[in-house]
């Protein structure tokens, strides 16, 4: 991806990779970065230490951080929505409902309400246990992602069941908040159970939404878990018993 000094304009579609942590987010952002059209930054408001551009080829300077910390819209519009060569159709960056939340960065907020023209990408998994499991098991294990391919050791690891009911509904609460705070802007939800089902046509879609050429996309990480969830969580079965009959038990209708 080559975004140095070239012939620049800022005629491009402009996103938002929304979502929370563990929904498949770094695995769709991979995809976007290898369509040679699309620049899809990191987690880049995450905080006003440094910049997380999250390209290994744009490191970003000492002004750039400057500006995040005084003026956080102006740092989007001029140092992330800058001119591009003329061959970049879209550019975006990954965002978490959490994310801009203090530290001087609350502005971006009201800042991407009113401008609705930014498009949102919505990542969500169906499996909101498969979510809090493996942020359980990062957290356990330390290890964010999978760029090998390989398959991973795993050990059953036991989830607290009131961790998994405040998991639950606060994601979902996100979920609606976040669906009717973009309400105007232009909207694709992308399920992270969809991808991994229907991958040709599920890539096909976002690309169509961020007007770029279709192309076979390519991942640059790679699914951590391979288990059924009866194997990964140790105390499935009581946590299967304890959600029955809620609006949660859906999660536990895997094969086992």
């Amino acid at each position: 991806m080559n975004i140095g000094i070239k012939r620049s304009h800022r005629d491009y579609i402009r996103f938002v990779l929304l979502g929370r942590s563990r929904t498949g987010s770094n695995f769709v952002r991979g995809l976007l970065n290898s369509h040679p059209q699309i620049i899809a930054y990191g987690e880049v408001f995450k905080t006003n230490e440094r910049v997380e551009w999250g390209l290994d080829e744009y490191p970003g300077t000492a002004g750039e951080l400057e500006m995040l910390q005084r003026d956080p819209t102006a740092f989007l519009e001029q140092a992330l929505f800058r001119g591009y060569p003329n061959e970049i159709a879209a550019v975006g960056f990954k965002l978490f409902y959490y994310h801009a939340r203090e530290n001087g960065l609350e502005a971006l907020w009201p800042y991407l309400e009113a401008h609705n023209e930014i498009r949102v990408l919505h990542v969500k998994r169906r499996n909101m246990l498969r979510t809090h499991l493996s942020r359980a098991r990062a957290v356990q294990t330390d290890r964010w992602a999978n760029v090998s391919g390989e398959r991973e050791a795993e050990q059953p690891i036991t989830l607290d069941f009131n961790a998994c009911l405040d998991d639950f509904t606060q994601t979902s609460q996100w979920e609606a908040d976040y669906d009717r705070f973009f309400s105007a802007h232009p909207k694709y939800d992308v399920i992270y159970e969809d991808l991994l089902t229907d991958f040709n046509q599920q890539a096909t879609g976002i690309q169509d939404f961020l007007g770029v050429k279709r192309m076979q996309l390519e991942p640059d990480t790679y699914k951590q878990s391979q288990k059924p969830l009866s194997q990964a969580i140790a105390n499935y079965q009581e946590l299967k018993e304890k959600f029955a009959g809620t609006r949660w038990e859906k999660f536990f209708d895997e094969p086992e």
